[in-house]
């Protein structure tokens, strides 16, 4: 009765910134909206230096808009840039002015982030010097901004810095606040922007138009094996993350920052967070959930690090999103189709994932994929293309994240179409499927098999959760590895809790 009701179910189914030297030519400001979902762009392309050789390009902000995000977060190093006496070049706020206008057009947020953190931990005075200078140059100039601009005044404070930050804070601050006094304006504790340092973050009581920013990348070896630039870790690998100590500790951390927010009643941004590409791909995914659900669950808004570079959610070379991380970050990023199918079909309220094509991605060696026109339901499916046989089912596989919750009791349905890539009548493949915990040591939810043909076929898995399984913890895995030929597979859909109509 279910697959036949899933069968016949799915079968039917701001503003422009016209900056010219220091005034607004043109534009209706967009209102001052609590930062929610954000991602940060731009600190180390080449788009400052030269804007030929530019990897990012306005187009991108647009697509940052339409995958989910609110505000970027414009990491500037500034400071290179300025003359002897610290004034910034023309075309360097011609440029600024480009990126400021296109991110409001795109209906995006932006803090204007100084990102000289290192000048400043090791040369104080010269820092202290150029900050004031970039600020008594960017704030006037942005003064009639709409309220969509943010100014930061310094990115995590840290060595030399430390010991002055609260005088460098508010003399900073001042200057902002002559020609902006209603901006609101990112501060953040000493010590790399660490939450065990808000205690010492001195702020103007009566300044109400603050947003206290931290820093988060707890478990450090795990977040950074591999970084060449933090000597301790740059020839570690292998480190893991997942257990169930390891995701409550963020929840006890987040837990600190919530009560210093509530006892000072600032709001809060989560600035940076990340996991390094050389960590394992779905431990990073379950690590990039669990902070973003925690971040949401406690009203902090969040900047994820970073669009581009390292810790990446764009891939520059495949002009497209990092899929398993925006769907950890935005768990609803690109489910539209199904949102507008719920109206006439109840069984879509109780999804659990994200209905797409674009949900899955493909892990192992030997394999490529691409989307292709298929007989599915929204006429699409992934062709996952299979270079022989290899020794484990495990070595290659497709993979979609659970972005709700799973609680003990919960009754659980999944299906999805596929087939073979052939046109031999005779061809068959049992591939093993299964709902299991992204992260070692990989417990089954629930777990089966099907067996492919070259027709496409629904498959179908069901069960009931025996613990609850948070949010982002859980993927759909269909393993490949003994295939050794091409496969399509259709969108996935995982329900809870779902009873098909009498």
């Amino acid at each position: 009765m279910l697959q036949l009701h899933f069968l016949r179910l799915l079968g039917a189914a701001c503003l422009a910134l016209g900056l010219a030297s220091t005034a607004l030519a043109q534009g209706v400001s967009l209102p001052a909206q609590a930062l929610k979902r954000g991602v940060n762009v731009l600190g180390y392309d080449p788009i400052w230096k030269d804007p030929a050789k530019a990897r990012f390009q306005m187009r991108h902000l647009q697509a940052i808009r339409d995958g989910g995000f609110d505000h970027v977060r414009l990491n500037l190093h500034a400071f290179e840039h300025m003359d002897a006496s610290g004034q910034l070049p023309a075309s360097w706020f011609k440029q600024l002015d480009e990126v400021l206008a296109a991110s409001l057009n795109a209906g995006l947020q932006v803090i204007i982030d100084q990102h000289n953190f290192m000048d400043c931990a090791k040369a104080i005075d010269t820092c202290r010097s150029k900050l004031k200078a970039f600020w008594r140059q960017v704030a006037p100039r942005y003064k009639d901004a709409p309220d969509g601009v943010l100014f930061e005044i310094l990115n995590e404070p840290n060595g030399a810095a430390d010991a002055l930050w609260n005088d460098i804070l508010a003399e900073n601050l001042q200057i902002i606040r002559e020609s902006n006094p209603k901006r609101r304006v990112v501060v953040g504790p000493k010590f790399w922007n660490s939450m065990d340092h808000l205690d010492s973050l001195k702020l103007p009581e009566a300044d109400r138009h603050l947003v206290v920013t931290f820093h988060y990348y707890s478990p450090f070896p795990f977040t950074h094996q591999g970084a060449q630039w933090v000597e301790e870790f740059k020839n570690t690998s292998g480190i893991t993350w997942g257990t169930a100590a390891e995701r409550e500790q963020i929840g006890k951390d987040f837990d600190k920052v919530k009560a210093w927010a509530q006892k000072h009643d600032r709001p809060i941004l989560l600035g940076e967070f990340g996991a390094l590409e050389t960590g394992a791909l779905a431990q990073r995914v379950a690590w990039t959930s669990t902070v973003a659900r925690a971040a949401e669950a406690r009203g902090f808004g969040w900047s994820y690090w970073q669009f581009d570079s390292d810790f990446i959610v764009w891939d520059m070379k495949a002009d497209g999103w990092v899929k398993p991380i925006l769907n950890a970050l935005i768990p609803s990023a690109g489910a539209p189709a199904a949102t507008a199918a719920r109206s006439s079909d109840p069984a879509l309220e109780h999804l659990i994932n994200v209905a797409k094509v674009s949900a899955w991605s493909v892990y192992g060696d030997g394999q490529s994929s691409q989307a292709v026109a298929c007989e599915a339901s929204g006429k699409s499916c992934l062709r996952v293309a299979l270079q022989g046989k290899r020794p484990n089912p495990w070595d290659i596989g497709a993979i979609a994240p659970i972005t709700g919750d799973i609680r003990k009791g919960d009754k659980l349905q999944v299906l999805l179409w596929a087939r073979l890539d052939t046109d031999d009548a005779k061809a068959q493949a049992q591939v093993p499927v299964s709902l299991q915990l992204g992260a070692p040591p990989y417990t089954a939810v629930l777990s089966g098999s099907a067996v492919l043909t070259g027709k496409l076929e629904p498959v179908v898995l069901s069960g009931t959760a025996q613990v609850d399984q948070p949010a982002g913890t859980v993927n759909l895995s269909v393993q490949l590895g003994q295939v050794g030929q091409p496969v399509a597979l259709s969108a996935p859909f995982v329900l809870r809790n779902y009873t098909p109509a009498k």
